[in-house]
């Protein structure tokens, strides 16, 4: 009867994920309703392998999908990221149909532009221009001399930067680390230790999607400690520099289930954003930000890590999106209370939220693991005909939720 039991519940799960009643799958499988409700109530025993097959043509699903135990689905490295991979894991050299313009101003504002596209979550766009970038910068820091030439690497640490960003939003963490490095080879040359430092928040960011958790922790505390600023005297891309690196490693601690460090390494951040006015850290020439509403956002992250999604939407009433904030940071913010909305059971209210998301990075929310396990568990304690009226169905039809 267990048998049975467990793939009733499947067959349960798949339907409603589906959007479809009872009364709908017995009709299209060519089955009673009796049958279906008593399979589901697992207490149909000696269901026929035909049977099972026309109900898995009337889900379109493979029939075995009523046998697998869900998974979290993993995030697949594709051809979408191909111009990238060529250009940090390259094959036999080519030629650029195109001769590149190497003088710094406009290498600045293409910069300024692929840098936009990726707060803006404009994935695509951003692997098609970020190689001819990165291939000009590195020209051009064997062209320029002197203050120049530390002024092209710099700029080339820059995208670096901006290519391990987007590589992690697409899953290519493995990729991403490669850019890091890269990145932090370029700040050396440009000998500047304060952007050398920044590259590492990216370490741990692609350390964390790996589940790299006491790496991502030790490599953010270890590299903050060695450029421990002056709260009075430091610059502000100093102090944001810093206060990011606390940010990593106490989102690390968190997810590796010690709460009283993640917590004491968040305070640290906010004595160092307290020093920063609106998130403010010279975003011209560091092209990122920091300031209380990224750890604040990040105290909510935390609080759902820890299970605690009444405390994280409590925490969440005083976040806002400060100027220069990343559109994806501001997104990643959402989906955490869209998570603790559907904890608490505010259905209605996590639905808005990610049908909010979706208008402002229809493209990063396609590439969410969370965004999906959300849906799932939203679709699970919906009714169908609710999901249809809320937007629920057309949701986890445009972000590709699999049964």
């Amino acid at each position: 009867m267990r048998e049975i039991r467990a793939l009733g519940d499947r067959v349960a799960q798949i339907r409603i994920r589906r959007s479809m009643t009872q009364v709908e799958l017995a009709e299209r499988a060519g089955v009673s309703v009796d049958l279906v409700t008593k399979l589901e109530q697992g207490q149909r025993d000696g269901i026929r392998i035909t049977t099972l097959h026309s109900l898995a043509r009337a889900l379109d699903v493979p029939t075995a999908t009523f046998f697998e135990v869900e998974e979290e689905a993993a995030m697949s490295d594709s051809e979408s990221l191909m111009p990238l991979r060529r250009l940090l894991v390259p094959g036999p050299s080519g030629s650029r149909a195109d001769e590149p313009e190497l003088a710094l101003g406009p290498l600045r504002q293409r910069l300024a532009i692929l840098t936009q596209d990726y707060h803006h979550a404009r994935y695509s766009q951003a692997v098609r221009t970020s190689p001819a970038l990165i291939e000009d910068l590195t020209t051009a820091t064997s062209l320029h001399q002197g203050q120049d030439r530390e002024d092209a690497f710099r700029l080339l640490a820059h995208a670096y930067i901006i290519a391990a960003s987007v590589l992690i939003q697409l899953g290519g963490e493995d990729l991403a680390c490669e850019a890091v490095r890269r990145s932090m080879e370029s700040a050396e040359s440009a000998e500047d230790q304060i952007l050398r430092a920044s590259g590492v928040a990216y370490y741990r960011w692609a350390f964390i999607r790996q589940g790299r958790f006491e790496d991502a922790e030790r490599v953010s505390v270890e590299t903050a400690s060695q450029i421990e600023p002056s709260i009075v005297n430091s610059t502000p891309a100093h102090l944001g520099v810093w206060g990011r690196l606390m940010i990593g490693a106490s989102a690390a601690a968190a997810r590796n289930n010690r709460p009283e460090t993640a917590t004491e390494l968040l305070s640290y951040a906010r004595s160092s954003a307290a020093r920063i006015i609106d998130g403010k850290m010279d975003y011209a020439k560091y092209w990122a930000t920091f300031g209380p509403s990224d750890v604040n956002a990040m105290e909510v992250e935390n609080a759902m890590t820890q299970g605690d999604a009444p405390r994280a939407l409590s925490l969440a009433r005083s976040v806002y999106k400060a100027e220069n904030m990343p559109m994806s940071s501001w997104t990643r913010h959402l989906l955490a209370v869209a998570e603790a909305q559907t904890a608490v059971r505010e259905y209605s209210s996590a639905i808005r939220t990610i049908q909010d998301i979706r208008s402002m990075t229809p493209e990063w929310l396609k590439e969410q693991n969370l965004a999906g396990k959300v849906l799932r568990d939203l679709l699970d304690v919906t009714s169908v005909r609710r999901a249809r009226k809320a937007g629920l169905t057309e949701l986890a039809s445009f972000v590709g939720i699999q049964p």
